[in-house]
């Protein structure tokens, strides 16, 4: 069972995938994954446009690499795979889906982990500190976040991808100036697409 289970905060668990992207309908929830786009507040209207507009994209080569990897690195940050859809105490419009969670004494931690294929890493991206900053948002019990990555190259033997060294971990305290900025800047935006979302009508069936 996963930490976050015990704050009865679960909307949905991915592991049923029908009732998980019930969820996700067109102005429902905000999740991370589009939290991690709200750069600019002047554009609402776009992210608006982008959440109602039906998506085509479904996973390439680098996405199926980085799930096949991803239980690697929660394994090695000593982390635990989550599947729950868990939303903001107060808001339960507000909402992340966490790639796993550990105890670090009594304190709770959420886990992201990123496959970077022939990349060297030293940084998150802004798009993945807006992401970070919205998990930590949507469960202020966590008391922080760690980036964990591993960069993959081909093995030239093999053709295989291998990691290119051991993964690496970045610790995001809640206090960061990073993930406060971030965060201030992308939860209004939030509220503003989900307002306008509220006015707008909704396309059946279109995915979030």
């Amino acid at each position: 069972m996963s930490a976050l289970a015990v704050l009865d905060c679960t909307l949905a668990d991915s592991n049923d995938r029908e009732s998980w992207l019930a969820l996700h309908g067109a102005g429902k929830v905000i999740g991370s994954s589009t939290a991690g786009k709200f750069a600019k507040p002047g554009s609402v209207e776009t992210y608006v446009r982008q959440i109602l507009e039906p998506r085509t994209f479904s996973g390439n080569a680098s996405t199926e690499s980085g799930n096949r990897w991803e239980p690697m690195l929660l394994a090695w940050a000593g982390a635990e795979p989550n599947s729950l859809f868990v939303h903001h105490p107060e808001n339960r419009r507000h909402a992340a889906t966490v790639d796993g969670t550990k105890r670090v004494g009594d304190e709770l931690v959420i886990v992201e982990t990123k496959a970077k294929h022939l990349k060297v890493i030293t940084y998150p991206t802004p798009y993945e500190i807006r992401q970070l900053a919205w998990q930590l948002h949507c469960i202020p019990e966590a008391e922080h976040a760690e980036w964990v990555w591993g960069e993959l190259v081909r093995d030239p033997n093999t053709g295989e991808w291998v990691l290119r060294r051991d993964p690496q971990t970045l610790v995001f305290l809640r206090h960061d100036p990073r993930i406060v900025d971030a965060t201030q800047l992308i939860v209004p935006i939030a509220d503003a697409v989900l307002a306008a979302l509220d006015a707008a009508p909704v396309l059946e069936g279109a995915p979030f």
